[in-house]
């Protein structure tokens, strides 16, 4: 009785999976792109903030372009896509953020870099889908690092956390 039952449940889980995945509504990458729309346009990322590394509009371009590939079936355009992007790096700024008061001379303790890009994202099948947001994300470092000695990998790092947030805006629907 109880091999049946199991049987039941996972033949019924299966039936509603291939159902939902069929209609375009869910995948299991957790995106909800309808089925009509089979491309995205991302431009290229311009940094505006006029602070980081020489090659920030370039990794953080990059990001959105493979992230957007690797968890979808769009194909990624020039330009005219069904859904498209763009934006611009307006924050790059390392300020310190935990702050001790040794005799009269205040120090940092930690410092915290902000990064931020503003999106605008445009679905031309569903214009009601449509916005122009800023997303910001932070991380700490020690005070001994300054904003030109921030490591590769922690801008890598940030960025894919501002990407995801802004993958999970635009087709995960979070």
């Amino acid at each position: 009785m109880i091999s049946r039952t199991k049987s039941l449940i996972l033949s019924l889980t299966v039936l509603v999976a291939l159902c939902c995945n069929a209609c375009g509504v869910y995948s299991f990458t957790g995106t909800s792109i309808s089925p009509d729309i089979k491309t995205i346009s991302i431009q290229t990322f311009e940094n505006s903030a006029g602070e980081g590394p020489s090659n920030l509009t370039q990794v953080v371009t990059n990001s959105f372009k493979n992230y957007y590939q690797r968890n979808t079936n769009l194909t990624v355009l020039q330009r005219d896509g069904d859904l498209q992007l763009e934006g611009q790096i307006v924050t790059f700024t390392l300020t310190p953020n935990a702050v001790v008061r040794e005799g009269n001379i205040d120090q940092a303790t930690l410092n915290r870099l902000t990064m931020g890009v503003q999106i605008r994202f445009t679905n031309a099948k569903d214009p009601e889908q449509d916005f122009d947001q800023q997303f910001t994300i932070t991380e700490e470092f020690p005070p001994t690092v300054d904003i030109t000695s921030i490591p590769q990998s922690a801008i890598e790092r940030m960025t894919d956390r501002l990407v995801a947030d802004v993958f999970n805006k635009t087709v995960a629907n979070w």
